[in-house]
């Protein structure tokens, strides 16, 4: 496969999971779009035979991908960020074996924890990971185009720390922050920065109880939006189509090989993740980040068989209520169930009296 000339657009390499470092794949050619899923919409029943019992966001990436949606991309990297994309890939892997996907697969596994051993292992990840894109761009990594890659990348970064701060002030709403990361996430570092532009406009909420959310990840604003509509607005979050997205981080470094140990010692400086990291790293976290964006208090979301964020409600809400801060949640939420589950949120945060009438 051919690079694409000065004019045209770079090859787009889907991106199942949060674990990938963007400056390798747009050093290496490529525009990486991360692919979200839905909190609403039917399942196959292939996607749902192939996958079996997982969570209901993961088969609707799956069902988009087996339907062609995705036949565009040039590639698909998955992360091993969560076993549900880890079931994924394996479905995935099988059947481009057997022609039924138009593109590799390649999968990313990169453990958190840091350490000089672990951080060796993510590195040369990282060096798997250049040479599968490169290997479906045409177009080689170095450190010329890996400088390049991070100039593009600094200035999202830039623009998405804004985004934080305008929603911290009130000056922009959970949801259009959501929108900015999901566009930071899917289009090409120059058109992320206009759509952010665009979004940044939108009206500011009005009079609301701000508050924190944790739990599971977010495909769409749809809870958002309920949530807004209820006079609650999402001031910060600690899952990963959010906050704590990996946009935006890049290194300088002379060649590729040690800019691919500098990511990895990056990777092991990210926020902890539910599946990955401890209860009480978690915690810690969640605490900080309540401060940081003075939340009145905490709303937890889990969907139904993604359990990693359960394990931590029971030690967040002890710690939470030590610092006087209370926390509302609703768990197992079903395959279709995001608006019942935005409702219930709001019921329970009403019934804790934490709204004032």
């Amino acid at each position: 496969m051919t690079s694409p000339g000065p004019a045209g657009p770079a090859p787009r390499i889907g991106i199942i999971g949060a674990d990938a470092p963007r400056q390798i794949l747009l050093a290496a050619g490529a525009t990486p779009v991360r692919l979200f899923g839905a909190w609403s919409g039917d399942v196959s029943r292939e996607a749902a035979e192939l996958l079996g019992a997982a969570d209901a966001v993961a088969a609707r990436v799956l069902d988009d991908v087996l339907s062609g949606f995705h036949d565009d991309l040039v590639g698909l990297v998955v992360c091993n960020d969560s076993a549900a994309n880890l079931r994924v890939y394996y479905v995935l892997r099988l059947l481009a074996e057997r022609g039924r996907i138009p593109y590799p697969v390649q999968l990313l596994d990169t453990p958190r924890g840091g350490g000089p051993h672990r951080n060796l292992f993510v590195a040369r990840q990282y060096e798997r990971l250049a040479g599968f894109v490169s290997g479906c761009t045409g177009q080689v990594l170095d450190a010329e185009t890996l400088a390049a890659a991070a100039a593009r990348e600094k200035s999202l970064g830039k623009a998405l720390g804004q985004v934080r701060d305008l929603r911290v002030k009130g000056a922009l709403a959970g949801s259009g922050a959501l929108r900015c990361y999901a566009a930071a996430a899917q289009l090409t570092p120059e058109q992320a920065l206009a759509a952010i532009e665009a979004i940044q406009q939108a009206e500011a909420p009005g009079t609301v109880l701000r508050v924190f959310l944790t739990g599971s990840s977010h495909p769409d604003t749809t809870v958002y939006e309920a949530l807004e509509q209820a006079g609650l607005v999402v001031t910060g979050e600690d899952h990963d189509a959010g906050d704590a997205a990996w946009i935006g981080q890049t290194v300088d470094a002379a060649s590729p090989g040690e800019a691919f140990r500098a990511l990895a010692e990056l990777h092991a400086q990210r926020p902890p993740s539910a599946s990955r990291s401890l209860t009480s790293e978690r915690t810690e976290h969640l605490l900080t980040e309540v401060r940081r964006t003075g939340a009145a208090g905490v709303v937890a979301l889990v969907r139904d068989l993604d359990d990693g964020p359960v394990w931590d409600l029971p030690a967040q809400r002890e710690a939470l209520a030590a610092s006087g801060t209370w926390l509302a949640g609703v768990v197992h939420v079903p395959a279709d169930g995001a608006a019942a589950a935005a409702a219930d949120l709001i019921a329970s945060v009403q019934l804790s009296g934490e709204i004032a009438s």
